[in-house]
């Protein structure tokens, strides 16, 4: 069966996109990386997002480095600059508004370390709706004033209270928040790669996100 998506690396800053294969004007979806770096499953995942109709990019946050043991990806992590990381998304993000392919219309989802980086993406910049996969909130948190985005955030049980203090902390700011928790889940539960990966909280954690994407981002 022919595919019906077409994908290859991109220079903006450095990355990865993937785009329905058939002409027309489609809504788009910025995809951050786990804190492995722009890896085989992030590649997946952005294709995945695509055969569902929207233009999506990963920006490679880590300049090409791909790590895959724990150690080694906390050294990335840590060394990180956030407001360069932020830079890079919303770079992502203006390329895909300025495609002759989209619509304008653009999403932010990230997961693990990408998942607080989705969060500042965020903060004034005009994006139609946030995903956040269990990341972290922000520093300080008075950030999360400028959110103007609709925010999914999915969690496995063992982040619950990280969960519920971003929630709280949204409803607290006035901003729609839908917030899920797996029970039995843990952190890194979506990455079918990792030995974290719980296949009933993905498939679901995967329906809420399009329905989520559906309802925030107009095609």
């Amino acid at each position: 069966m022919p595919d019906t998506i077409v994908s290859h690396d991109v220079d903006l800053v450095k990355g990865y996109m993937a785009r329905p294969m058939a002409d027309g004007r489609y809504p788009g979806i910025v995809v951050i990386q786990e804190w492995w770096g722009l890896d085989e499953h992030i590649r997946d995942v952005t294709r995945r997002f695509a055969r569902q109709g929207y233009i999506a990019i990963a920006p490679d946050l880590f300049h090409g480095d791909v790590v895959n043991e724990p150690s080694e990806a906390q050294k990335l992590a840590m060394g990180l600059d956030r407001a360069r990381a932020v830079r890079d998304t919303r770079a992502a993000a203006a390329y895909i508004r300025d495609s002759e392919h989209s619509n304008g219309n653009v999403a932010v989802i990230g997961y693990c370390l990408g998942g607080g980086v989705s969060l500042l993406t965020a903060t004034e910049d005009g994006v139609n709706a946030t995903v956040v996969y269990y990341g972290g909130l922000p520093s300080p948190l008075d950030l999360l004033n400028t959110v103007n985005s609709p925010v999914l955030a999915v969690y496995g049980s063992d982040e619950a209270e990280r969960a519920n203090e971003l929630e709280s902390e949204l409803n607290a700011r006035g901003k729609s928040v839908q917030k899920h928790i797996y029970e039995g889940a843990t952190h890194g539960f979506f990455n079918d790669s990792a030995g974290n990966y719980h296949a009933d909280a993905s498939t679901d954690a995967w329906d809420k996100t399009l329905a989520f994407l559906k309802a925030n981002v107009p095609a």
